[in-house]
């Protein structure tokens, strides 16, 4: 017969009880702060777009919409100007947001979707113009929309630059 070796006497030991498994407080404190991050996300997603809205709006309300009364001998020269002024503007917001969109590696989700949804109606805006290229309106509101597209770039870039700062 041969008899079971156990030089540290492991089976006199007492029976202990695992502790208590504490996973489901691990996860409910994860899943809590999850949703704090969704929410402040949410919170400053929809500030950043009330700021973006309202800057749009006042400089849509404060762009002047000059009436052009011609009489006969005057040239509606001051016109031509203002859309030349506006072609311009939206030329130097052109080139501001190739620059942006250099710094910029790539966009999360929500804001992707902004993105693509100004750039859509930037193409609607610059179609219409195709047609009436001397619109002051037609102008404007595509110089709003780059400003709206500037601004979501400038807040994602202010976003990476704090992340990277909190490294």
């Amino acid at each position: 017969m041969e008899k079971e070796r156990d030089p540290l006497n492991l089976k006199g030991l007492p029976l202990v009880s695992p502790p208590q498994d504490d996973w489901p407080v691990i996860q409910a404190a994860l899943l809590q702060q999850s949703k704090r991050r969704r929410v402040a996300r949410l919170a400053a997603s929809t500030l950043a777009i009330a700021a973006t809205v309202a800057l749009a709006v006042g400089l849509f309300i404060h762009t002047p919409m000059p009436t052009q009364v011609v009489e006969p001998g005057v040239s509606a020269q001051s016109g031509v100007n203002t859309v030349e002024s506006l072609i311009a503007l939206s030329q130097q917001l052109e080139s501001q947001l190739r620059m942006a969109r250099s710094e910029l590696g790539g966009m999360p989700t929500d804001a992707l979707i902004y993105q693509v949804e100004l750039e859509d109606m930037v193409a609607q805006v610059d179609e219409e113009l195709s047609l009436n290229p001397d619109s002051l309106k037609l102008w404007s509101h595509r110089i709003n929309l780059l400003l709206d597209l500037d601004q979501l770039y400038q807040n994602q870039l202010r976003r990476d630059y704090q992340r990277m700062a909190s490294l």
